[in-house]
């Protein structure tokens, strides 16, 4: 079940951003639980440790705003999935560099909101099938897990090096993107690279080589880290 949670202080707003994606997820024939109140209601929710799948956050609030309740969200689910629905955009920066996942504008909202709750789920069914998904404002990639055999940072973006020699790229630190990744399979190696721990065939002082033949460098501080993870990841399989 897909839980959400939106925090607005127009409580009629709230009731009918509601309505609407109750009739998103009834149209695609899934269960959500969405809930709605105040910041200050919804500070009280994270205290308790009570986590959603979507967070909704108006930035004007006259109890706290939505960018400190994003910081909140962020320091106790740093994989948290926080939209921005508001009436200003002067606010989007803030928003971006707190790293939230959108930023929606309450003017004709809907058909923006719509379209990232189906990007959304395409990305939680993606997580359940052992997929990667690669979303861009014009195309999008599935990559299967097992077919990654390790990443690297290029500049702003992040390089997926799989089998038969495909590359794919993806905006966004490496960090951002390993932490996407499930820690039973991948494993950072050095400040820019991570692999695919199905597709090491051996490890050798700080060096590790890959099934593609391509010997990658362990650093110094992770080497002990990486050595247990392989042993314990070679036992299990």
């Amino acid at each position: 079940m897909m839980r959400i949670a939106i925090a607005e202080d127009d409580i009629l707003f709230a009731e009918t951003v509601k309505a609407r994606i109750d009739d998103f997820f009834t149209a695609r024939g899934e269960p959500a639980r969405v809930w709605y109140g105040s910041s200050q209601a919804m500070l009280a929710l994270l205290e308790t440790r009570q986590n959603f799948d979507i967070y909704l956050f108006d930035v004007i609030m006259p109890e706290i705003n939505g960018l400190t309740l994003a910081e909140k969200v962020y320091s106790l689910d740093p994989g948290a999935k926080i939209l921005l629905l508001t009436s200003y955009d002067r606010f989007a920066l803030a928003g971006i560099r707190l790293g939230v996942y959108y930023y929606i504008l309450k003017d004709n909202y809907w058909p923006e909101l719509s379209r990232i709750l189906e990007r959304i789920c395409r990305e939680q069914e993606c997580d359940r099938e052992g997929i990667y998904l690669i979303s861009t404002e014009i195309s999008a990639w599935r990559i299967p897990l097992n077919r990654i055999l390790y990443l690297t940072k290029e500049q702003k973006y992040t390089l997926f090096h799989c089998l038969d020699d495909r590359q794919y790229k993806e905006r966004g630190s490496l960090g951002n993107v390993f932490r996407r990744l499930p820690s039973e399979r991948f494993i950072m190696i050095n400040r820019g690279m991570v692999i695919n721990m199905k597709h090491v065939l051996s490890i050798e002082r700080l060096d590790i080589t890959m099934r593609d033949g391509n010997v990658l460098p362990v650093s110094r501080y992770e080497k002990t880290h990486v050595l247990d993870k392989l042993t314990e990841y070679w036992r299990r399989t």
